[in-house]
């Protein structure tokens, strides 16, 4: 195995959920405040640290993953990889279509208005149900890739 895979794979693997995790952290704390400056603030800096953190950890470890998996055949006869992939995918895809389109919805709201209305609120509520999904769903991973069956 090469470890410079592995380190860039760990240090992927970190930002991705450091960043998904405290990205809900931030929006909760933004919004508990009701002021609408900080939640504008919150909203531009979670789409900012997505672009910077989460989708550079995600393709990283995708990446290093996948190149890894080379090394137990591709990972067609290991159950724990291919639950890796379909808990990331899963995770990746309620990001892309749920999370990030309703960021950027909320995003326009705040600008159109100097309050934050009704329907930003709605948004909140799913963005996060949907976000602690997101979240979860890679938690797993970890678990599966230090125990891995060889």
């Amino acid at each position: 195995m090469h470890p410079e895979l592995k380190v860039i794979h760990l240090v992927c693997a970190a930002l991705f959920l450091g960043n998904v995790i405290v990205s809900g952290v931030w929006a909760l704390l933004a919004e508990r405040t009701r002021n609408h400056a900080i939640i504008e603030f919150s909203n531009t800096m979670v789409l900012i640290t997505d672009a910077m953190f989460t989708l550079t950890g995600a393709v990283g470890v995708v990446w290093t993953g996948h190149s890894m998996a080379d090394m137990f055949n591709g990972g067609a006869g290991h159950p724990w990889i291919q639950w890796s992939y379909g808990l990331l995918g899963f995770s990746g895809l309620i990001w892309l279509f749920v999370l990030v389109p309703i960021q950027f919805k909320q995003r326009a709201l705040l600008r159109a208005s100097d309050t934050v209305c009704e329907q930003y609120w709605r948004l909140s509520r799913i963005w996060q149900i949907a976000g602690a999904i997101a979240t979860l769903l890679p938690l797993p991973i970890v678990y599966l890739m230090v125990n891995k069956s060889q």
